[in-house]
């Protein structure tokens, strides 16, 4: 009788630790799920912090294709320029490109700098960035006011053929000149 007393105090105490058990593990299950959530909306948030970082600076970036029309218009540090791909033609390993600037400021620009970003396009028309190459570069032309600017620049390692976009980005300049 006291075994059989002992094992039933067993099986109950047994039954207890489950049941015991069985709540612990709906608080973790719980907070669990209530952890995957706010991950969830965190990634969320990062995704649209870098989205409207990306859109914050849209407008400092002039992105260029061969053979379009028009031109881009690009934020520098004195205002607003144009850009456009006059000519493209082969050059040594890769392609010899013509930027044609538009200065619509009334000031002359002297010492126009830029980073400089080229490469291919994927099927879908979207530049392969992983293989873009960049540099900066310096024009040694000014940029007149009111006016258009022709400036060559040569894109190592990818031929005309190949070369689907070019992108300028971070411009400023050395110095500008007004009229007296």
């Amino acid at each position: 009788m006291y075994r059989l007393l002992y094992i039933a105090a067993v099986f109950g105490a047994l039954l207890l630790a489950g049941c015991d058990q069985s709540s612990k593990v709906k608080t973790l299950e719980t907070k669990v799920a209530s952890l995957e959530k706010e991950l969830a909306d965190l990634k969320q948030t990062i995704e649209l912090n870098q989205f409207n970082q990306m859109l914050s600076g849209f407008d400092k970036v002039a992105y260029l294709t061969p053979g379009s029309d028009g031109y881009s218009l690009v934020k520098s540090d004195l205002g607003v320029l144009t850009v456009s791909i006059a000519n493209i033609a082969p050059y040594a390993n890769g392609s010899k490109v013509t930027l044609q600037f538009g200065n619509l400021s009334a000031a002359t620009i002297d010492g126009l700098k830029a980073k400089l970003e080229w490469g291919a396009v994927d099927k879908n028309g979207m530049p392969n960035n992983e293989n873009a190459k960049s540099r900066d570069v310096s024009f040694n032309e000014s940029l007149i006011s009111g006016s258009w600017t022709n400036s060559n620049v040569v894109l190592e390692g990818v031929p005309p053929q190949e070369l689907g976009f070019v992108r300028l980005r971070d411009i400023n300049h050395r110095g500008i000149k007004l009229r007296r």
